[in-house]
């Protein structure tokens, strides 16, 4: 699309109207509360970011490679290379740890500003407040003019409107971040349930193959000594034939294979503990959701409610200020009596 901003400020110069000036927009000259609700949303992509790059090597079930991998010094990056490379359990372990104790500093970042924002609206509500009755003769003026004692005025209107849409963007905000951790954490959750069901796997298919061979050699054996034939030399009396360093053998191939099984056993269970503390942090992601959810929507009614009353109000006003109030004639009739008494007093 062309650019005709120069056409339309020619335009403007000809009917005597300021010209467009661009405006560059920078975070510097925001608040603290949309400085804050930035930088969030930049380490919730960061941590998004970095958890799709390291999925793959984080899921791959393939074994390390005997040669250490090498690298270009000219083209080195250590994220590229942590999240290309081959990953040992205590390295994926590490990445858990710390993408949990990531998602709880940003849920704890999110909290702090929802609570630092509905802090800033009791605020300025209770401000409002105080200045509406601070007014003095306020009250009586809106009486005397016709109104309600408890009738606002245009002005408080406006303020009113503005502070309920401030109040619906920020919260919006709030509410957009909540929804980015929760994927942040789903993602996380995700990556860890599917790890773990790939051991499981794993550990299952590399015991049946030791229970198949184990199953095959009894099945020949005893299938030898039901025909009667001779068991082969090498088949035959097969304890007696097992020297010590062969028994010796055998009970440290056992005891690795329990260790394996523990390990992977232990690594099951420090996973699902960090999926519960995930889930529960989802959960609570999710209530406050849905919380936050109802409430931008009853602020949206609400300013467009508003919106209708600051319009309403203003023919109320005008209304008022053609028609003659009871206090103009209180005021009238009072005013006419004590006249009629100092004529009374000076005559009689």
């Amino acid at each position: 699309m062309a650019d005709i901003t120069a056409v339309f400020n020619t335009a403007l110069k000809a009917n005597n109207a300021p010209p467009v000036t661009s405006h560059r927009y920078t975070i510097d000259r925001l608040d603290e509360f949309l400085k804050e609700a930035y930088s969030i949303n930049a380490r919730i992509a960061d941590l998004t970011s970095y958890l799709r790059a390291i999925r793959p090597s984080y899921l791959s079930t393939a074994p390390a490679p005997r040669r250490p991998q090498r690298h270009n010094s000219t083209d080195h990056n250590p994220t590229q290379d942590t999240t290309q490379r081959h990953l040992s359990d205590t390295e994926r372990a590490s990445i858990d740890a710390e993408a949990k104790g990531v998602l709880r500093q940003l849920h704890a970042a999110v909290e702090r500003i929802s609570q630092t924002e509905q802090i800033r609206q009791d605020t300025a509500s209770h401000v409002a407040l105080r200045k509406r009755n601070q007014g003095g003769l306020g009250a009586i003026g809106r009486w005397a003019a016709g109104g309600a004692v408890t009738a606002k005025s245009a002005d408080e209107e406006v303020e009113e409107a503005r502070q309920k849409m401030l109040n619906a963007h920020r919260e919006s905000i709030v509410w957009f971040l909540q929804a980015k951790l929760r994927e942040a954490g789903t993602l996380q959750s995700t990556m860890m349930e599917i790890r773990i069901q790939r051991e499981v796997e794993k550990s299952k298919s590399v015991l049946y193959k030791a229970k198949g061979s184990s199953a095959a050699y009894s099945q020949g054996f005893d299938a030898a000594l039901s025909s009667g034939e001779p068991a082969p030399q090498g088949q035959e009396r097969a304890e007696p034939q097992l020297s010590d360093e062969q028994m010796q053998l055998f009970a440290q191939e056992n005891q690795d294979m329990m260790k394996h099984y523990q390990d992977t056993l232990d690594q099951v269970r420090t996973a699902e503990r960090s999926l519960i503390e995930i889930s529960e942090l989802q959960s609570t992601l999710v209530t406050n959701l849905t919380e936050q959810n109802e409430h931008i929507e009853q602020l949206v009614q609400d300013s467009f409610f508003t919106t209708e009353n600051i319009g309403r109000g203003n023919k109320e006003l005008k209304k008022a200020s053609e028609r003659t109030s009871s206090a103009r004639i209180l005021f009238h009739s009072t005013c006419a009596f004590c006249a009629f008494l100092v004529v009374w007093d000076l005559i009689f």
